[in-house]
């Protein structure tokens, strides 16, 4: 009698526990739900949401944001890449675009990495191209390797915020990218690039990102041609 009233305490027990355990999980999923919403929220709504992943994922390059008119973007170079007096220029620029009105200037060699801005009609930043000179982990950058964003990396979550996928159909280079809504009303786009497996030596590992691309969403660019009153709408 005894031994079957310890088995049915044993077996109380069990079943106690197994159900706390059950109940933390669903309150953690809860909780992860919570936050990602109030991510998508703040995004929407033209907020900074908190990344986990650190300040490369601000939506700006050396301090340099899409909408800045050309002293302050350049201001923001000099600045935060410490160029010497006599580097205030970009090392070279060139026309492009329709009717050769974009200006894209170019930066070499700085310690972040080469840069490129691209200033629709010379005038405010549309894209910003950071290659690194030191490419950051994606693990630091809590990107996910795949799209299963729940999976998690050392007990840590990853940034939630960013779809996952490949920049053309032979798979060879992986990509993030978020969108953000500015106070302007346009979206803007921050993304990631991995080495190239063909093209980068020892990139069949995707461990890196080896580019930070920002520009304007793909169908928002009427927006913010009239937000920066630009002539190409």
């Amino acid at each position: 009698m005894r031994k079957i009233t310890n088995l049915l305490l044993l077996l109380f027990v069990c079943c106690f526990v197994n159900a706390g355990e059950l109940r933390a999980q669903d309150n953690s999923s809860e909780k992860k739900k919570d936050e990602k919403s109030k991510r998508a929220d703040k995004s929407k709504n033209g907020e900074k949401a908190t990344s986990i992943g650190g300040k490369e994922h601000e939506a700006e390059i050396l301090g340099v944001k899409i909408g800045m008119n050309v002293p302050t973007a350049l201001e923001a170079v000099f600045v935060n890449a410490k160029r010497k007096p006599g580097q205030e220029k970009p090392d070279a620029q060139r026309k492009e675009g329709k009717d050769g009105k974009d200006i894209r200037v170019l930066y070499k060699k700085l310690p972040q990495g080469d840069l490129q801005i691209i200033f629709a009609e010379g005038r405010v930043v549309k894209e910003v191209l950071l290659t690194y000179a030191k490419p950051p982990n994606i693990a630091d950058l809590r990107l996910a390797y795949t799209g299963d964003i729940e999976i998690a990396l050392d007990g840590d979550r990853y940034d939630d915020r960013y779809s996952v996928g490949f920049t053309d159909n032979q798979k060879v280079q992986r990509t993030w990218w978020r969108d953000e809504k500015t106070n302007e009303g346009y979206r803007l786009r921050l993304q990631f690039f991995s080495p190239n497996k063909i093209k980068d030596a020892g990139a069949k590992f995707v461990v890196t990102a080896v580019q930070k691309l920002l520009f304007i969403t793909p169908g928002d660019e009427a927006k913010f041609a009239q937000a920066h009153s630009l002539s190409n709408k």
